[in-house]
């Protein structure tokens, strides 16, 4: 996390924003559960299995829609040979539109 959902400030790191006090708790969980989706994907694309690995990093788009998460289901798409979605990701990641937008994460 870079900065407080609530008011902005940069996040020091720690369980609650320095400056207004929101516990991050929540927030973290649920950054560190989409990082964990997200190395679950490339274990599944080590293994040969991009069904599985687009699920997961579709899984991590859904918990935080960030550039990383976005290149995990960009590569999960690749190796599905669904080059169409892989290239709308890497547009969407190239214009830095990935906290922004809603999209829909391919099966």
């Amino acid at each position: 996390m870079e900065s407080c959902p609530t008011c902005g400030a940069r996040h020091a790191g720690g369980p609650s924003c320095h400056r207004c006090r929101t516990d991050l708790r929540q927030v973290l969980a649920v950054e560190q559960a989409a990082a964990r989706c997200r190395r679950q994907a490339r274990a599944a694309l080590d293994l040969g299995d991009p069904a599985e690995a687009r699920h997961r990093a579709g899984r991590a788009c859904t918990l935080h829609r960030s550039p990383e998460s976005l290149m995990a289901l960009a590569l999960a798409a690749l190796a599905d040979r669904d080059f169409p979605a892989a290239i709308r990701l890497w547009r969407e990641i190239r214009a830095g539109r990935a906290s922004g937008a809603k999209l829909n994460a391919p099966n």
